[in-house]
């Protein structure tokens, strides 16, 4: 069911770019697409960041269960464009194509990018993929660092600031649970590896 379900996801939510959907209806009785959608994100055909993020997450994940090279494949095309369209600071946007200047940003994105990231360095080193592997530890490092420093607040009851839940209905810059959560599970691969120390 699981592959199946992956499956479905990766030809109907995943763009031929690598870029996503937020969500798909299927007719229940044909299976077939009735719409795209968003809940959380700009518009139906934008690209929400969080589940860009998941999606990377996911696919890695996918390909470490099974090593069905079409998950690998996915999870590096959902990473090469939430890598291009991060803005130099590494800060997300809670949507890719929300044209606001000052849209917010979601920090939730960032720190479940950054696991997927670790994970996807699993898969490069896995098939001996030593430079991709690389190269995607150290832009999850990074992409977490960079959150920290941005919206590491100690007076705040979450450990990071500026989540975004739904900026449509203006639940933006408040800590996540979710985004807690990938922080600490990024923080632990992070020691795991040696790239950080308590």
């Amino acid at each position: 069911m699981a592959n199946s379900h992956a499956n479905r996801t990766i030809a109907n939510h995943v763009r031929p770019d690598g870029s996503s959907y937020q969500a798909v209806v299927y007719d229940e009785n044909t299976g077939g697409i009735m719409g795209y959608y968003t809940n959380q994100g700009y518009a139906e055909y934008s690209t929400w960041t969080r589940g860009q993020a998941w999606g990377i997450y996911g696919f890695a994940k996918m390909f470490n269960l099974t090593t069905q090279p079409h998950y690998l494949d996915t999870a590096r095309r959902m990473a090469k464009v939430f890598l291009n369209r991060l803005p130099p600071d590494s800060i997300p946007p809670y949507d890719f194509d929300s044209p606001d200047p000052n849209r917010p940003a979601d920090t939730s994105a960032a720190t479940i990018g950054a696991e997927g990231l670790f994970i996807l360095a699993d898969a490069e080193a896995y098939g001996g993929n030593m430079t991709g592997a690389n190269y995607y530890r150290k832009y999850g490092v990074k992409l977490l660092i960079d959150n920290f420093k941005f919206a590491l607040k100690p007076t705040w009851d979450s450990i990071l600031s500026n989540g975004t839940s739904n900026a449509r209905r203006n639940n933006t810059n408040t800590g996540l649970v979710y985004g807690d959560y990938y922080a600490l599970q990024a923080g632990n691969t992070m020691l795991k590896l040696g790239l950080a120390s308590c």
